[in-house]
């Protein structure tokens, strides 16, 4: 049974049973006199563990409990350190016979210090753990363990991971749960018709936090009033409330200016206006938007500003000019509102609950998926439970989400529920009520989904998570593991979606397929979740408003914005698991002293150099590395081979084209993503790979097509040829398409359309796998196999020169959800029959 994960204590707990377990099934001559050692922790491991399991099952606990708690994470998390250390220095295969015994001879002279070493803490850590049980027996006694059936607090969640249908997530960021926002947003959009000759105007949205503030903007920004050519250009973007104004305003010129006519299809290519802006400093960028706007009849949406000097900012570089532009803010203090929209032509809207009409809507929508009658006999009891959420849709969406995961919706779990919010409830402020009832809905989450909720605290506010990112970092920490025929990375998705279906993750981007790209947390349960996880030593936040290091070792990091750090050589960092940065890198921070890092995420770091990614090369433990859009690198070290724990490796928007020969070297890595990477010879070799992209060929670099063919478990691969191939070559590359058809669930193959012919006529069998498909470049009409794709999900066209009967063979797609053409149709208009 998988092991328990409910606080950061059982989190470590999990990941450290596992290790035990398999690091004692190892040789004894290996383990040495610390065998004995290892398997008390173990077993005294596994007796506080079925203690922690009871504890589960309640929300709160005294502060002995607490305490405790925290006595066996920090034991657990120093235990995993030795092991780690242990398996670095002495797990490797020695071989058999004469050459095998003076390798392990010589490799003892040269560890005996780090042995003595590594011998004395598992010495310590056994007397700690028969420490941390005693203590527990001493203070607390056998009647303060709880058992969950006697719990009085208790909201037991017997929900399982559920799978999400794209269209479900589509329909409950569209309409199906918008309710209440339509009224809202018709009346803001009356005063947004404008006139051509109008000056600039402020439309100012506030209200409190979890009242739909974001939600109502959102709702006007893709309304068809807008879209439908009312302005030139459009924008949102979300301030916060530290200003990060470059990362801002590259965001920005990035929605406002159109892609290039000709721009790639796929989006990890990006247009070249967008390149250049992420090296331009705020100056260039304000100059820029200036200069772009300033004819253009514009709006622009600033979410969530938090102050006077927020919006003289870009007041300054929003001109006002007289085309009849708009800007709208939405900000929860009155204050702010009132400054912003101070002229007499703009508007001030204050956003209200909902009133109990609309709440009950909403709620009935969410928790039976329509609107549904509330059974009898629990309409009373959720008609209390709705009072107590104050016509706040947050909170309205946050209960129901907790009882629409359950399968039955009984009138027992709605008393249960009732009973946890509490009569104390009534006399709190109306944030307090909102944490309280996110918090319940944090403490309801299932075993193995708490460690992972807690892991969103290490993003800023406002962020826009990667689905993706995130999920493999989990994989990476440990803290998900393959089970029933699941791979690690699947149960991660899996868990996902269900934080999506319980809506405490919101989810904004969505892909073509239907899928979540992107997420945020609401800045009301981040505060929440922020708390328990410092409390708990599960993360330490420096820059911007935090300075919240833990009084305990730091096991993960997270740098948030631009500004100075300080972390000297008095901070420790040789226990950190986790570092991720989001804006500035300490210039004098040396990777080489956090050995036990897992997870290393440098996205836009503008401040890495080469030569301190030498001193990555050092972290053999490492799992995750993410250098994407890291703008002062060029080219990995020739030591990267040493990363022989690496899974996944992002390097896109990056400017590294050639990579080193060792490269190939790294037999676990099961990601790979680049912008454009020339793989040297024998990338073969690393079966392990899943995702492979982008990788360029062309009659030149041929051999890379057979390259390909050796890694059968493919699951993703993106092709770019920029001087096309001869037709030798493209029959070779098919062919090996066919052999990678068994698990191939993605391809992309993209050339320069002007000159390229894509010639994709298979000789046996096509990719009948597929869910996703990318074809870009000179292709005259769709082949006959493509009618055969059932699985086909994704189908994006860009480049070619289709007439109007190939939409026929797309008719015959049966699963297809997402359709794109991109320059595609040598006719003007095609018409789809039913």
């Amino acid at each position: 049974m998988e092991s328990v994960v409910v606080t950061a204590a059982e989190g470590a707990m999990k990941t450290l049973l596992g290790k035990l377990g398999s690091f004692l099934s190892q040789e004894p001559r290996l383990l040495g006199g610390v065998r004995g050692e290892l398997q008390y922790i173990k077993d005294e491991l596994e007796s506080m563990n079925a203690f922690l399991q009871n504890l589960a099952a309640t929300s709160s606990h005294s502060v002995q409990v607490k305490i405790w708690m925290k006595q066996v994470r920090e034991m657990a998390y120093d235990a995993e350190d030795c092991i780690d250390e242990f398996q670095h220095h002495f797990g490797g295969y020695c071989g058999n016979g004469i050459v095998g015994f003076i390798y392990r001879m010589k490799h003892l002279m040269y560890t005996l210090k780090v042995r003595h070493r590594i011998v004395m803490q598992v010495q310590e850590l056994k007397v700690r753990a028969r420490d941390v049980s005693d203590r527990y027996a001493r203070y607390s006694g056998a009647n303060a363990i709880v058992d969950a059936s006697d719990s009085k607090n208790t909201t037991t969640s017997i929900s399982t991971c559920l799978s999400l249908d794209p269209r479900q997530v589509i329909g409950f960021i569209q309409d199906d749960l918008l309710v209440g926002i339509n009224n809202r947003r018709d009346r803001v959009l009356t005063y947004l018709r404008v006139d051509s000759d109008q000056e600039l105007r402020v439309i100012s949205i506030f209200g409190f936090g979890g009242l739909g503030k974001t939600t109502l903007a959102k709702a006007i920004y893709d309304s068809p009033q807008v879209k439908n050519g009312q302005f030139h250009c459009q924008a949102f973007v979300t301030v916060s409330q530290k200003i990060d104004l470059k990362a801002l305003l590259r965001d920005m010129l990035g929605q406002l200016i159109p892609p290039a006519s000709d721009q790639h299809v796929s989006s990890d290519i990006e247009d070249e206006h967008l390149k250049a802006i992420e090296v331009w400093d705020v100056k260039r960028l304000g100059d820029k938007l200036r200069s772009y706007l300033d004819d253009k009849r514009y709006l622009v949406i600033l979410d969530d500003i938090w102050s006077d000097s927020a919006w003289d900012t870009f007041k300054f570089l929003l001109p006002k000019n007289h085309v009849g532009s708009v800007i709208i803010v939405t900000t929860r203090i009155r204050s702010v509102a009132n400054y912003c929209s101070h002229l007499q032509h703009d508007y001030s809207y204050e956003i209200e609950p909902l009133n109990e009409i609309e709440s009950k809507e909403l709620f009935l929508r969410r928790l039976f998926g329509q609107l549904h009658e509330c059974p009898q006999n629990i309409q009373k009891v959720s008609e209390s439970v709705l009072k107590k959420c104050g016509g706040m849709p947050l909170a309205i969406n946050s209960i129901a989400g907790l009882l629409a995961s359950r399968p039955v919706k009984s009138l027992e779990e709605m008393q249960n529920l009732q009973n946890s919010l509490g009569s104390e409830m009534d006399s709190f402020s109306t944030m307090e009520k909102i944490k309280q009832i996110l918090l319940l809905s944090y403490n309801d989450l299932p075993y193995h989904l708490k460690t992972c909720f807690l892991y969103f605290s290490i993003f800023p506010e406002d962020y826009k998570i990667k689905r993706k990112n995130v999920v493999r970092q989990w994989v990476a920490e440990g803290f998900v593991s393959d089970k029933r025929g699941q791979s690690a990375e699947q149960v991660a998705e899996s868990y996902f979606a269900e934080f999506i279906n319980r809506s405490i993750v919101q989810p904004l981007d969505i892909s073509d397929s239907g899928k979540v790209k992107t997420c945020r947390i609401h800045d009301i349960m981040l505060e929440v979740i922020i708390e328990m996880s410092v409390e708990q030593n599960f993360i330490s936040l420096m820059g911007d408003q935090h300075t919240m290091i833990s009084y305990d070792k730091v096991r993960r990091l997270s740098l948030h914005g631009h500004g100075a750090y300080n972390l000297s050589t008095s901070l420790e960092l040789s226990h950190i698991r986790s570092l991720s940065s989001f804006g500035d890198m300490p210039r004098a921070l040396r990777f080489d002293r956090a050995r036990l890092l897992r997870v290393l995420d440098l996205e836009s770091c503008e401040f890495l150099r080469n030569r301190q990614l030498h001193h990555i090369c050092a972290l053999f433990h490492l799992k995750y590395l993410s250098l994407r859009r890291a703008h002062n690198i060029d080219r990995l070290p020739r030591k990267i081979k040493k990363l022989q724990s690496l899974e996944t490796l992002d390097l896109r928007g990056k400017g590294i084209d050639k990579l080193p020969a060792s490269f190939i070297e790294l037999e676990n890595l099961v990601h790979f993503r680049s912008g454009s990477s020339y793989l040297p010879h024998g990338f073969g070799r690393m079966k392990s790979i899943l995702t492979l992209g982008l990788i360029e060929i062309s009659d030149d670099t041929s051999w890379r097509i057979q390259e390909i063919g050796c890694l059968m478990q493919l699951e993703k691969l993106r092709i770019w040829s920029r001087d096309g191939m001869n037709k030798e070559n493209w029959e070779s590359l098919l062919t090996v398409i066919e052999n990678l058809s068994r698990r191939l669930l993605s391809l992309s193959i993209e050339t320069d359309r002007r000159t390229c012919s894509l010639p994709l006529d298979f000789s046996s069998s096509p990719p009948l796998l597929l869910r996703s498909l990318l074809l870009y470049g000179s292709l005259e009409a769709l082949p006959s196999w493509m009618a055969s794709l059932d699985n086909l999900v994704k189908l994006t066209l860009g480049g070619t020169k289709l007439e109007e009967d190939d939409i026929q063979i797309l008719q015959k797609l049966p699963r297809l959800f997402s359709l794109r053409l991109w320059f595609a149709f040598a006719v003007e208009k095609f018409v789809v029959a039913p």
